[in-house]
């Protein structure tokens, strides 16, 4: 015979038992949603849907994009770089809006127009106003963190210097936070200044900055300072340039507790004329078509999210991370399509959607 006490205390159990068994599914879930980043343009603010409203599937916001020289005032905009229509207040609660549906909101730093680097980087290892002023923004808008886009050209011993010194700086600055990159397409190539042993003995065929990433990632210590990594995989083209071989090359190039995000934009690209679909089905324009990689060598892909995704970050590498996942630049970019061919080209509400089941968000 058994007690009301034995049997509650059976019931009581398996109820725990199957409760446990429900939270470890649903943070095994968890786990398995790959990161989704959307870049946000401040000054389309005025024009385009508020920073509130981006898709819930995205996981990180990233807000573009305050000046390297940076200062606040404490109250405004001036200073910062930053061009919204809307007071800080404003945007603050917007900010809040997004974290409550467990999105995380990050500041970049610099972009194509911001190149002034020089008197941040003079601030590593020491206390220096720039430094000050951008951590107390960001605690006091409340943002996750930093993101370095730094776009100044080449890949020489000084520019490779002082973007190892930016990245120092703002690592000090973002004070435990997260600290993202947007990195250069060609810039994990290997080039006759790199050394061409993790590329096959190959060499790229790109120029300007290419290689550079890796000449500043060859410092361990600084690859182990970024949190995650949103490769710049467009606006190079399809006649020489594979985003999916980019993505490989960082992916290999950082620690496997770096997530490293294959990037997007929707056509049409600001240069190199690429023409982004959603499948290989759709692929039917030139502009859509990758003859070869950057390293010359044939491939005959589709510039496709499907395939991009599907050979980029959802196939394992040696030390892939179980976050890694995509990047869209940016967020508010939408307009009257053309045609690829027969197609539709991507838009950005169809890329969020297919983006968003490709990725488990």
């Amino acid at each position: 015979m058994f007690s009301f006490s034995s049997i509650g205390s059976r019931v009581l159990l398996r109820f725990g038992a199957a409760l446990l068994l429900s939270l470890a599914a649903a943070t095994s879930a968890e786990a398995e949603r790959r990161n989704f980043v959307g870049y946000y343009p401040s000054w389309l603010s005025a024009e385009a849907k508020p920073l509130s409203a981006a898709n819930p599937a995205y996981s990180h916001v990233v807000v573009a994009f305050a000046r390297p020289d940076f200062s606040w005032d404490g109250k405004s905009w001036s200073g910062t770089g930053l061009q919204f229509a809307e007071p800080p207040d404003v945007i603050k609660t917007q900010i809040q809006a997004l974290q409550a549906h467990g999105t995380r909101v990050l500041l970049a730093i610099g972009g194509a127009t911001y190149l002034t680097w020089a008197p941040l980087a003079a601030e590593r290892g020491k206390p220096g106003t720039i430094t000050a002023a951008l951590t107390r923004f960001v605690n006091a808008m409340g943002f996750d963190g930093l993101d370095v886009d730094y776009e100044r050209d080449g890949a020489t011993p000084p520019v490779v210097a002082q973007y190892r010194a930016a990245i120092a700086v703002l690592r000090q600055a973002a004070r435990g936070k997260l600290l993202s990159l947007a990195a250069w397409s060609t810039g994990a190539d290997c080039t006759p200044a790199t050394g061409n042993a993790a590329c096959g003995g190959q060499v790229s065929r790109a120029g300007g900055s290419a290689g550079r990433e890796r000449l500043v990632f060859r410092d361990r210590y600084t690859a182990s300072t970024i949190d995650l990594v949103n490769v710049m995989s467009y606006d190079a083209g399809v006649a020489r340039y594979d985003p999916v071989k980019s993505w490989m090359l960082y992916r290999d190039l950082f620690p496997a507790h770096v997530a490293v995000n294959i990037g997007f934009e929707i056509a049409p690209e600001g240069w190199g004329g690429a023409t982004l679909v959603q499948n290989d089905a759709a692929a039917t324009c030139q502009s859509a078509k990758i003859a070869a990689d950057q390293f010359g060598n044939p491939l005959h892909k589709s510039y496709a999210l499907q395939r991009s995704l599907q050979d980029g970050p959802l196939t394992p590498r040696p030390n892939s991370n179980a976050a890694d996942g995509a990047m869209l630049w940016h967020i508010v970019k939408d307009q009257t399509l053309p045609l690829c061919g027969h197609s539709t080209v991507l838009s950005s509400r169809a890329l969020e959607a297919a983006a968003a089941v490709l990725l488990g968000r």
